[in-house]
């Protein structure tokens, strides 16, 4: 009988069934060899990290990095319902962040109101920037403490290796195509972006988020093997931001990773200035490699004429016209872009929005956060922004005034800050895998803000 169903299966079933039925003895045995659930939902940056190929289903346009994300918060929702788990209160920021997603909320019906752009675009794109959100409790109350919070930052590590020694892959493969690159002026070797859908950009939004927070833990950590890890990590980490080519992503971590050393070693000064020094002179050993960045300070004349920001300035005098034109109502979650000089030519990419009629398969267009809240949403999506941002201040604030694990926790911060200033100058927050670590990296920013519900099994 085993063999007929074995000819069966691989006669009339595809490969994926094949491997799941393979794979399902192994899955048992593993349920009763870990059987706390929170093992497995350890997986869940592994799986945010390979979890970049898209979903097409019907009106709905998803990937798997957004499936893990509502499957991890299913399965701590109905642990702690189910289980009949003593309840938590929630810290104060996470009702700021109900706020801000009620906000967005009443935008997005705003937007159905007034606008007659088609329902499913609408309703998919205004929740794009609080999907993640969901991860806010499992990591808080799951991972937040203890020896689960260092297992977490293990993960978070490992991972982070995983997609720097991709990215340096990808680079010295020279299988990426770069004819982009020379459109925009510069002969690069092509720009990385390792396992994260986007491209480099949002790669670079990536590395912001967990490099200075693996540059944290390196100090966490007591395993003099981990703490190793992590420092390669950090090392390949800066190196593959490097390979992006986003000035942004450059820029701000490596202000942020000096900061955090700074404010680490305030009392021996001589460290970060050291580390600076070391890496002052790497770049200047390979400044032909890296003059797309460089010339933030060799030529800023040059900075200015290049054509992605002549692009960058035309699209956000656009915006920023649309936006006073109607500051209330916005354009409308869910419409539909168009080159208003109705050519793609790099000159004249000065992008606007109109209702949607069909189906829209991707959204972008503006490449600033900051700009896009108040020109697509009007006022209710700039309150959301508000109440988001003001969430990860006040939880900076309660962390030096009174967190413990306060050089953990100002790693996360130093990670948030930087991701935080590049969405000035792109929009990755709805990426789905860089909006996962976003909000993986907050929920451990607001544990160590707000220390929570530990039981002393799980303390170290």
């Amino acid at each position: 009988m085993f063999a007929l169903l074995n000819m069966f299966v691989n006669i009339y079933q595809p490969k994926e069934v094949r491997f799941a039925l393979l794979a399902l003895p192994f899955f048992i045995f593993a349920l009763f060899v870990f059987r706390d659930i929170r093992y497995w939902v350890l997986a869940l940056p592994v799986l945010v990290t390979f979890g970049e190929k898209a979903i097409d289903h019907g009106p709905f346009y998803t990937s798997p990095a957004t499936l893990v994300v509502l499957v991890s918060f299913i399965a701590f929702a109905s642990h702690r319902l189910f289980g009949f788990k003593e309840s938590y209160r929630f810290p104060a920021v996470f009702r700021l962040i109900g706020a801000a997603y009620l906000a967005q909320l009443a935008s997005v019906f705003a937007s159905l109101y007034i606008h007659d752009s088609e329902f499913w675009n609408v309703a998919r794109e205004g929740q794009k920037h609080f999907l993640g959100a969901l991860l806010l409790p499992v990591v808080y109350f799951w991972y937040g403490r203890g020896v689960w919070l260092e297992r977490f930052l293990k993960v978070l590590t490992i991972m982070l290796l995983v997609m720097t020694i991709y990215g340096i892959y990808q680079y010295t493969s020279g299988s990426i195509d770069s004819l982009g690159d020379l459109a925009s002026g510069f002969d690069l070797a092509g720009r990385v972006y390792s396992t994260i859908a986007g491209g480099p950009n949002s790669y670079s939004g990536v590395l912001e988020l967990l490099v200075p927070s693996v540059l944290a833990s390196f100090f966490f950590f007591r395993s003099k093997f981990w703490k190793t890890v992590a420092l390669v990590t950090v090392i390949l980490g800066i190196l593959n931001v490097l390979y992006t080519f986003s000035r942004g992503g450059f820029l701000t971590i490596s202000i942020t990773c000096l900061f955090y050393m700074v404010f680490r070693f305030r009392k021996r000064i001589w460290v970060p200035v050291v580390s600076f020094l070391v890496f002052a002179g790497f770049i200047a050993a390979n400044t032909a490699e890296f003059e797309r960045q460089l010339t933030v300070f060799s030529d800023p004349q040059e900075l200015m004429l290049d054509t992605s920001m002549l692009h960058r300035y035309t699209s956000y005098m656009g915006f920023i016209s649309e936006i006073q034109a109607d500051p209330i109502r916005g354009v409308g979650w869910g419409s539909a872009e168009y080159y208003h000089g109705r050519t793609t030519l790099y000159g004249f990419w000065e992008v606007r929005h109109e209702d949607s009629i069909d189906k829209i398969t991707r959204f972008g267009g503006l490449n600033s956060m900051i700009l896009e809240m108040p020109y697509k949403g009007g006022i209710l999506s700039l309150l959301s922004l508000v109440l988001l941002v003001s969430a990860v201040v006040i939880s900076v604030g309660r962390l030096l005034k009174s967190g413990e694990d306060t050089m953990l926790g100002f790693g996360f911060a130093c990670g948030l800050a930087g991701f935080g200033i590049h969405q000035f100058f792109d929009n990755l927050l709805p990426w789905p895998q860089t909006g996962a670590f976003f909000w993986m990296i907050f929920a451990l920013l607001v544990s160590t803000a707000y220390p929570c519900c530990e039981k002393e099994k799980d303390s170290l």
